[in-house]
């Protein structure tokens, strides 16, 4: 995971919940099929992460709201340019397939900083 999603994820509005699963999303994705978080079902899925079903429920729908996560059928799949266990070349073939449709981690995290217009029109001298 790169520097920019460390922020995105930082600045994120997820609950501790959301942000647990997330976390464990990542130590259990299928190796051979980078970012794919298999799901057998539900209460299985909530056993294995160690939390509630109930707040698994309300977690994936949190990350896949903010753009972490999307469904692929009835499993879930990691976004592939936010955070990817593989190559760069496996990456690259995989991010093309995240859905159009799908939450930007990444959107409005920018610096914080606004332009204003104004000063000197680039004049460096300081006059």
């Amino acid at each position: 995971m790169g520097y920019a999603a460390h922020l995105a994820l930082a600045d994120a509005d997820l609950s501790a919940a959301s942000f647990k699963l997330f976390h464990k999303m990542c130590a259990i994705q299928n190796r051979k099929d980078h970012g794919l978080v298999i799901v057998e079902n539900q209460t299985k899925f909530a056993e294995q992460v160690g939390m509630s079903q109930s707040s698994v429920s309300r977690a994936l729908r949190q990350l896949a709201d903010q753009g972490f996560i999307y469904a692929d059928g009835r499993n879930w799949r990691l976004r592939a340019d936010f955070v990817f266990n593989g190559n760069g070349a496996a990456q690259g073939r995989a991010i093309p397939n995240i859905p159009a449709d799908a939450p930007d981690p990444y959107a409005g995290k920018g610096t914080g900083l606004t332009v204003i217009d104004g000063g000197n029109g680039g004049d460096n001298d300081g006059a």
